[in-house]
């Protein structure tokens, strides 16, 4: 920008005003820089000026020039993606949209969703608690979502009285979230036509600019799904819900004695229970499972979130894992794949053992002082009707060790980019273990369970090597995981797996079940060996 970046108009480098639009316009005529608001231009109307004049210049060569447009009112359609070959697409409506709002409940929501009801489940008096939730988490084995309505008393028009949980989720407004994480941060907004990120990155206050705008005014749908802000002042005005942080075994791990070892050895805890979203009304996103099966809290500070939902069953993750490696995948339904329960299916499956996983599908909507607790694993897309604002967040618990393994491994099947996996997710693993034997955990059946499910993989990661034919391809990969191992607080490998395989026989008072007859994908520790590719080499 010439004049060292002071706006012609206002005679100012930038103007620091959290309530302003700090983007500029550059005059086609004299090349001089103003500031948008300064000349009286919306960021919406960029799109529309082929020729800016400033007003010196307009008195010359007249008005600045504008792309033509149809005084007929028209869709918004996506004219880069028909040239690419692809289906006619309208800028401003997801086409899975539709199917998602055709879908219907075909039972009450209570039985399907764990719906949280003061009177009922609160053990003093009708008064829920921190301690009453965790019951449930417990009693379900976390296998089911949890829906609190009206939890957040920072929302006086939701809040339920009844509700006494430990947790602060500020009900800010996007000016005060944008003061507290700061105008110039880089913040990572999607396009919901695309489901790609916007490069580049946009500053924290150009999303202000975009979000304050009228729906009609804005140009495309946009939406913040993994806005980090553990180190902005945001993460001082709220506190986790309890429940998450006794759940999150990372934050047992990192609070207990074993943190000032994993300090000293430069392992850091991975960044993923503080998220900031912010949604624009229509945004949508697409069927995932958030990484490594990680657990979330969603809580809406403003507006209104939709979730469609599809249990963890291996039937389920199966077609989603063909799907996400589908050439099509774009232009197929995820739920249309999802055939209904018959007494067959039930029985292959075995849902009789795991009745919360009994659906065809579940949709939930949640609001403005909700909190909702998502379990491990399962395959969700999101809408959303109005802008919205949610604080939220992911968790590794001991309840879903299995889940968290075999997401890993769809990861890896699905050529899911490093970026977008859980942080450090095999060192995470590793310690893990480490933490309950040195702990001395209590083991019921449950947690025998996802032990020996961790002890499966431990052994898989062990006895892995790269296929000779792609060593030269993965040789770097595997360097990478083999130093992710954290070996200066578990010691040598194979020794912490046969100690942790002799405290687990010591604490269930029997031999563990390794050598049950596996399947043709499977290795010897009944782990797919697409699992341990690049995890571990020797």
């Amino acid at each position: 920008m010439s004049n060292g970046s002071i706006c012609s108009a206002c005679g100012k480098e930038q103007d620091f005003e959290i309530s302003r639009e700090i983007e500029w316009i550059e005059c086609s005529i004299c090349h001089k820089w103003y500031h948008i608001h300064c000349v009286g231009i919306r960021h919406s109307e960029l799109d529309r000026i082929r020729e800016y004049h400033c007003v010196t210049c307009s008195k010359v060569k007249g008005p600045s020039l504008l792309t033509r447009i149809s005084s007929r009112r028209h869709k918004r359609i996506d004219y880069v993606a028909l040239n690419e070959g692809q289906s006619r697409i309208e800028l401003n409506h997801h086409p899975r949209i539709d199917d998602f709002k055709d879908f219907k409940n075909d039972k009450p929501l209570e039985e399907m969703v764990y719906l949280v009801d003061p009177k009922v489940d609160g053990s003093n008096g009708g008064i829920f608690t921190d301690k009453d939730l965790l019951r449930i988490v417990t009693a379900s084995k976390f296998k089911k979502p949890i829906l609190v309505r009206g939890c957040n008393p920072e929302i006086p028009a939701s809040y339920d009285e009844n509700v006494k949980l430990s947790l602060k989720l500020p009900n800010f407004s996007i000016d005060q979230l944008t003061k507290l994480i700061g105008i110039d941060r880089k913040v990572p907004v999607m396009d919901v036509l695309s489901q790609n990120m916007v490069r580049p990155r946009w500053s924290m206050n150009r999303w202000r600019s975009y979000y304050k705008e009228a729906q009609t005014d804005r140009s495309k749908i946009l939406n913040i799904l993994s806005m980090e802000f553990s180190n902005t002042a945001l993460s001082e005005h709220v506190e986790i819900p309890e429940v998450v942080q006794k759940l999150d075994i990372l934050t047992r791990i990192f609070k207990s004695e074993l943190g000032q070892a994993l300090s000293d050895a430069k392992i850091a805890r991975p960044k993923v229970t503080e998220y900031l979203l912010m949604s624009a009304a229509e945004s949508f996103t697409d069927f995932h499972i958030d990484f490594a099966g990680t657990s979330v809290y969603y809580s809406i500070i403003s507006g209104k979130k939709q979730f469609m939902l599809y249990p963890p069953t291996s039937r389920n993750l199966d077609i989603y894992t063909k799907w996400c490696n589908s050439d099509e995948q774009s232009s197929i339904w995820f739920g249309d794949l999802i055939p209904r329960l018959t007494n067959a299916i039930i029985k292959n499956e075995d849902l009789n053992a795991t009745p919360e996983y009994m659906l065809n599908g579940c949709k939930i909507e949640i609001s403005a002082g909700d909190l909702l607790l998502l379990p491990s694993g399962w395959i969700h897309a999101v809408y959303t009707p109005c802008d919205s604002l949610i604080i939220g967040g992911n968790f590794l618990n001991l309840f879903s060790l299995d889940n968290h393994i075999k997401v890993f491994q769809i990861e890896r099947e699905t050529n899911v980019p490093e970026k977008f996996c859980f942080p450090d997710l095999n060192r995470m693993l590793w310690l893990i273990g480490f933490y309950v034997v040195e702990q001395n955990l209590s083991v019921n059946a449950v947690l025998s369970q996802q032990l020996l499910c961790l002890l499966k993989y431990y052994k898989a990661v062990l006895a892995s090597e790269p296929p000779a034919e792609i060593f030269n391809k993965l040789k770097d990969a595997y360097k990478r995981s083999k130093r992710s191992i954290p070996t200066k607080v578990i010691g040598d490998p194979s020794k912490f797996v046969a100690r942790f395989q002799n405290w687990m026989e010591s604490a269930v008072g029997h031999r563990l079940p390794m050598n049950k007859k596996r399947r043709h994908s499977e290795n010897k520790s009944g782990v797919s060996s697409k699992l341990v590719k690049g995890s571990y080499g020797k």
